[in-house]
């Protein structure tokens, strides 16, 4: 089977590393895949967006010459074609059997596409309200598009604010040969925490939450990891910026607590990779994580935007050793269902109905 996914970016973001895991796994098993994402994003790109989508043109063009445009945040099936149109339009896309939009931008230009793209589906793994005026990505979840989702949180929203009934949910899956720790070892007093440049994500929370444990427990460190480089002095702990998988896994494997203080999610994919490598978890209670988390079995939770709280989830653990281990190995064996390789077989099976 021929699949195209429509991406917005090649950049390292949490959806798209799921759509290129996906894509890996389905180009294994034999389907032709392809990765399609514009130099012109927006439907109703302005002159400011086109000039830009030329500079990346310009840039990539440059990188060709030189031997440089490499994806190297991920490691992508070479298989796997990556085509780079100026923008989305239907005369742009390859024909194929199966297209799939991965953002609401690229949505606009499926709904509007001819039969020649095959069956087309809209693969949502947020209310992506903070990439452009929440009316237009509002008018996306109405589109006649095939509507897959990665929660019940997501199939709940689609049911309750733009009354559409979503059948399909595929819930992220965690990479066991990527993410894994076989000998953990407590008490290295690491608190481990990713960095995003969106307030939703909510690391300014998780930050304050840290200086308040601090205060109680001044031998506790903090590392943190993320896509984007720091806007302020961090003086707390170590930055990691776009570290390999492997290092990632060997931050998750060191830290004794992960915290996840985002205000709004769509899944969460970090807390699961965290699980896989045995680190406690405390997350806020947002998104899906009650849908593969149990309150104070495999993870503690607290409000969002209330580091008072999430400071006090983290002291709870730092002061019961057996605690920590308890909710360590919990999280650990209950991520076991959340199979990366499952999980895209369950959306394999979705796209060839």
């Amino acid at each position: 089977m021929i699949i195209n996914f429509l991406v917005p970016t090649i950049g390292l973001t949490g959806g798209v590393k799921v759509i290129f895991q996906h894509a890996n796994n389905l180009a294994k098993w034999g389907h032709e895949i392809r990765i399609i994402c514009p130099y012109v994003l927006d439907i109703n790109a302005g002159l400011a967006d086109k000039a830009v989508g030329f500079l990346k043109l310009l840039k990539r063009s440059i990188l060709l010459i030189l031997n440089l445009n490499k994806i190297n945040w991920f490691a992508l099936n070479n298989k796997i074609l990556i085509i780079r149109p100026w923008n989305l339009s239907g005369r742009r896309l390859p024909s194929a059997d199966v297209t799939v939009a991965t953002a609401n931008q690229t949505a606009d230009w499926l709904a509007r596409a001819g039969e020649r793209c095959g069956k087309k589906f809209y693969f949502i793994q947020d209310y992506e309200n903070w990439t452009r005026r929440s009316e237009l990505v509002d008018a996306t979840w109405r589109l006649p598009l095939e509507k897959i989702v990665i929660s019940e949180y997501l199939a709940r929203l689609a049911k309750e604010k733009f009354n559409q009934e979503v059948n399909h949910i595929v819930a992220d899956g965690v990479d066991t040969k990527i993410f894994f720790n076989h000998h953990k070892i407590y008490h290295q007093q690491n608190i481990l925490m990713m960095y995003h440049i969106l307030e939703k994500k909510g690391f300014a929370d998780g930050l304050a939450a840290f200086r308040l444990a601090k205060e109680k427990y001044p031998q506790i460190n903090l590392k943190v990891f993320g896509a984007y480089p720091l806007k302020k002095n961090f003086l707390e702990g170590e930055y990691y910026l776009k570290p390999s998988a492997e290092k990632l896994r060997e931050l998750y494997s060191t830290a004794d607590i992960f915290v996840w203080p985002s205000r709004i999610e769509g899944f969460g994919l970090p807390p699961l990779e965290a699980m896989a490598c045995r680190s406690a978890v405390i997350s806020t209670d947002t998104g899906a994580i009650r849908e593969y988390a149990v309150p104070d079995q495999t993870v503690l939770l607290a409000p969002p935007a209330r580091p008072d709280l999430l400071a006090e989830r983290i002291g709870e653990l730092l002061s019961d050793n057996r605690k920590l281990q308890k909710i360590s190995e919990a999280g650990y064996n209950r991520i076991k269902d959340y199979d990366l390789e499952a999980s895209t077989k369950k959306l394999e099976k979705i796209l060839i109905s």
